[in-house]
């Protein structure tokens, strides 16, 4: 689950560069959009750099009590 929510994500930031490039900004809708989509790609990235940290913190926990 973890692994193809991963790919998803990276797939749907790579549309999101691409929209970056190719799309009409004289649009209000599609400025409104890439912002949104902008966004929520951050909120996403930023809880999963918080989930990292969290697990990495356990490995060197774990870790340490091991050399100890």
């Amino acid at each position: 689950m973890n692994l193809m929510f991963t790919r998803i994500f990276r797939f749907i930031w790579i549309i999101f560069f691409v929209l970056l490039i190719y799309i009409d900004r004289n649009n209000t809708f599609n400025k409104i959009f890439l912002i949104s989509l902008l966004i929520i790609l951050s909120i996403i990235t930023a809880f999963r750099i918080l989930d990292s940290r969290n697990e990495w913190r356990k490995i060197i926990k774990e870790n340490s009590d091991l050399q100890e």
